[in-house]
């Protein structure tokens, strides 16, 4: 994981598209976890057993990961059991997960059962292959999709929490702000700065001991309501990859600096709007973008030991 924060890191301040990256490890983890998967539904019917049956030994193995499965294999995510049941624990995932199996074969029998299209899936291993049922198959797909989709949006919350302040400290390194001028861990900048919310990323303070906010967010396209926040709460810098010309223009009336990543000269940018507003720094130093990348995550590194 500190390669891959390290290698976003770099692209991100050098205007470079990070998000290819990202989908990379999610297909990682997808194929990590399908034969995983594969493995234990093969298991199972090679044994002669059901999907209850898996459910149940999903269930009796410890772990956060089998939790996951557990969930996944009843077509379920955590959102959806604590919604329902105000509580995630493993017991009320079984419950849930074995009425949703049910729920699933009683819809299947009575509604699917003349389908056009039929679904059959053969699981091989060596020279030994399973077959499952039309039920089992298209049970299968679905614990696959709530898989991907778990995995998915774990992937992006990961690794954005880990970027955003490696960002941030890299930035500030690269920048030669002392380390008595910058604080980056939450608690820290609530003692320090009287600050309630946790969506401040980062707090630089000035030669006047004054604290200047700072907000990191890499929204990507499609999230304009992330922006408008940001604004609401008027941090004094926030710093994304893409904004809006009318979103930038409402937080200059606010009094909010915003720096947008996509441009290459994103770190002089805000070196210029940190030295004007009394924060000790000094300007980026002139190096090729190859350079900067590889300083960047040993920058990272370091941060994340």
């Amino acid at each position: 994981m500190k390669n891959l924060v390290g290698k976003i890191v770099g692209l991100v301040l050098s205007g470079e598209d990070y998000r290819p990256e990202v989908l990379a490890t999610i297909s990682m983890r997808f194929l990590t976890k399908i034969q995983e998967m594969v493995s234990e539904v093969f298991l199972i019917k090679e044994s002669g057993k059901t999907i209850r049956d898996l459910l149940f030994q999903t269930y009796k193995k410890k772990g956060k990961e089998n939790k996951f499965k557990l969930l996944w294999y009843s077509g379920l995510n955590n959102k959806t059991v604590r919604n329902m049941e105000g509580t995630t624990k493993k017991e009320v995932c079984l419950k849930l997960g074995l009425e949703n199996i049910q729920a699933f074969i009683g819809i299947f029998t009575q509604d699917c059962s003349e389908m056009e299209y039929k679904i059959s899936l053969r699981l091989k291993r060596d020279d030994t292959t399973i077959e499952l049922n039309e039920i089992e198959s298209t049970w299968f797909l679905n614990a696959i999709a709530s898989m991907k989709m778990s995995i998915q949006g774990g992937a992006w919350s990961e690794v954005g929490k880990l970027v955003e302040s490696s960002l941030l400290y890299s930035i500030f390194n690269i920048l030669e702000i002392p380390e008595t001028n910058y604080i980056i861990d939450i608690e820290d900048i609530k003692k320090r700065c009287d600050i309630k919310t946790r969506e401040i990323d980062g707090v630089l303070i000035d030669k006047e001991d004054k604290c200047l906010t700072i907000e990191v967010k890499l929204l990507g396209i499609g999230n304009p309501e992330i922006g408008d926040e940001a604004i609401a709460r008027e941090v004094d810098l926030f710093l994304t990859d893409r904004m809006t010309e009318m979103m930038i223009s409402e937080g200059e009336k606010k009094g909010i600096k915003t720096v947008e990543f996509r441009q290459e000269d994103a770190i002089d940018k805000i070196f210029e709007f940190l030295s004007s507003s009394n924060i000790p720094c000094s300007k980026p130093s002139s190096e090729s973008k190859e350079e900067r990348k590889l300083r960047i995550e040993k920058l990272v590194s370091k941060y994340l030991e």
